[in-house]
């Protein structure tokens, strides 16, 4: 069997994956311009990959490419790979890899945006004492949009700091730490009660757009929305409005579309605006972390045994 580390430095991968299996080939590319003749010379059945590049990845090359199988993924989102026909590829992706680091961004955005720290540090900048009342974090609610492996890993901090936990997801069930589960249709009523709304779903053709002006509306005035799914989830436009209206209160938007964010976005200069740019999943050995997800799988193949974290193309998750 033949591998092949998509990755801008896939030396480490390579050689951590093949001191695992010792009896498959493993090998690296490094750009996304050399990857049609890595593949071409090297016919891989299996593909590892992290984006790395600041353009749109190269995935029709990568599905055109004769004998390749299965494709993973080192993140999570599939959105970049468009479409493809699982009867003949199999698609699987790092689900949990950064659950902790996400869930930490957002209870860490919470309480920067409850302690007003956006707005102290812009006027530490300007030296100026600029006192101003804070929110009580004590009893608040978090509606947790997309309770899925990072969904689920916040619920359990939120109420391990004394919130009550609310949430959507696709099959709504009994779950640790969640007080209430609506269903992915029911989001309104979701955000209606939420202080903090956490927006942790994959982007697919149902979730673009989905937090609208119509969401926005539905919150509860000057509630929190943390953002770490993926850019277009969230309706910018809409999002600024209610920004600018008091709507909501505040904001942490770890992504955008596009991204980078222009340097004319209004969320720049806004004082109760935090952007960090797509960095929330990026923690000191996250690539090695996600390596180890896919090898694990590649072990269960090997076996005979059915693959985990298979990435459904209509779902996109």
């Amino acid at each position: 069997m033949r591998v092949l580390v998509h990755e801008a430095n896939p030396r480490p991968l390579v050689e951590r994956l093949a001191a695992r299996f010792p009896d498959i080939e493993v090998h690296g590319c490094d750009s996304y311009a050399a990857l049609p003749d890595a593949l071409a010379e090297l016919k891989p059945q299996a593909q590892f990959h992290i984006r790395f590049e600041e353009r749109s990845y190269p995935a029709d090359v990568l599905k055109a490419s004769p004998g390749l199988e299965w494709i993973a993924i080192g993140g999570v989102g599939a959105d970049h790979l468009g479409t493809w026909d699982p009867a003949s590829l199999t698609v699987t992706n790092g689900a949990g890899v950064a659950a902790e680091s996400m869930a930490w961004y957002v209870i860490g955005s919470t309480v920067a945006l409850a302690m007003r720290f956006p707005f102290f540090m812009r006027a530490q900048a300007r030296h100026e004492w600029s006192p101003g009342t804070v929110r009580d974090l004590r009893g608040l609610t978090m509606a947790i949009v997309g309770l899925g492996s990072t969904g689920q890993a916040l619920a359990a901090k939120a109420s391990a700091l004394g919130m009550r936990v609310v949430g959507t997801r696709a099959r709504p069930q009994d779950m640790p730490n969640v007080d209430k589960a609506h269903a992915a249709d029911d989001l309104h009523a979701a955000l209606a009660d939420a202080d903090v709304v956490a927006v942790c779903v994959p982007r697919t053709s149902r979730t673009l757009g989905m937090i609208d002006a119509a969401a926005f509306a539905a919150m509860k005035p000057g509630a929190f929305l943390v953002d770490v799914s993926r850019g277009g989830v969230v309706d910018a436009v809409a999002l600024e409005e209610a920004l600018n209206s008091g709507q909501v209160g505040g904001a942490a938007l770890d992504v955008y579309d596009p991204e980078p964010m222009p340097e004319d976005a209004p969320f720049w200069d806004m004082e109760n605006v935090i952007i960090t740019p797509h960095s929330c999943a990026v923690y000191e050995g996250w690539e090695q972390a996600a390596l180890d997800i896919f090898a694990d799988n590649l072990a269960r193949h090997l076996a005979g045994e059915e693959r985990f974290n298979i990435v459904d193309p209509v779902r996109g998750y």
